[in-house]
């Protein structure tokens, strides 16, 4: 991505929780000139709809240069119905797709590229997010309240989420400060700016438009097997 896309769709999925949402934004030149906030049961399901209406009213009579979608960690039905339109869209328009981890559009959201990311997971779990990446490791990983000598690092800094479980779990993270941050999510701007930055020379690493899981899946096949395949 040698030159800066002049038109952006950026998709956020990853939403789940309390107080969590789901973005889509259009932007030109990097600022936004569209935004929608999707919560709430069935919000997946308002995705495509919602893009088209966003569309149609921005007047773009052509499709954008760049979609970037959150590929996670997060939601598993908000990841899994973004990023399937986020994939249809960039096949069907012939545009550049671009998956950005979480973590890192918060670090550009925040302009703290060094920052290591704290997201509270499901079952009271601590996700953490570390700055760079290693192309033979998982990105992300879990970590129980109590287990916070796993944190690297000397800026730590935790989501909306963190300072109640901090409290729950009486630490004090290993007597570093955590930062509450202004945002629980990352903006569209942060987004786009990670997809940037993800070009060849950035320091942020691209993804493919897949989900991003770092829980193992819960579904297992039926005790009797899978049903055979239909003629």
């Amino acid at each position: 991505m040698a030159v800066k896309p002049e038109r952006c769709l950026v998709m956020n999925g990853a939403g789940a929780g309390r107080g969590q949402s789901n973005l889509i934004a259009l932007l030109e030149r990097g600022l936004v000139v569209d935004e929608q906030v999707l919560s709430g049961r069935g919000a997946s399901e308002r995705f495509a709809p919602t893009v088209q209406a966003m569309l149609t009213r921005a007047g773009w009579d052509a499709p954008p240069e760049l979609v970037a979608a959150v590929v996670g960690p997060g939601s598993f039905t908000g990841l899994r119905a973004s990023l399937s339109l986020a994939a249809g869209l960039v096949r069907g328009w012939g545009c550049r797709g671009v998956g950005v981890r979480l973590g890192d559009a918060l670090r550009a959201t925040m302009q703290q590229e060094e920052a290591t990311i704290l997201c509270l997971a499901r079952r009271g779990r601590v996700f953490v997010d570390p700055p760079g990446h290693d192309a033979y490791a998982l990105p992300v990983k879990q970590i129980q309240p109590g287990s916070w000598a796993a944190v690297a690092g000397d800026a730590v800094y935790g989501d909306d989420a963190l300072p109640e479980l901090g409290e729950q779990a009486g630490c004090d993270v290993l007597g570093r400060d955590v930062v509450r941050l202004p945002y629980a999510a990352p903006t569209a701007e942060g987004i786009f700016r990670a997809a940037w930055q993800s070009r060849e020379d950035g320091p942020v690493r691209a993804y493919a438009l897949e989900p991003l899981y770092v829980d193992p899946p819960e579904a297992k096949p039926p005790a009797g097997g899978l049903r055979p395949t239909p003629r």
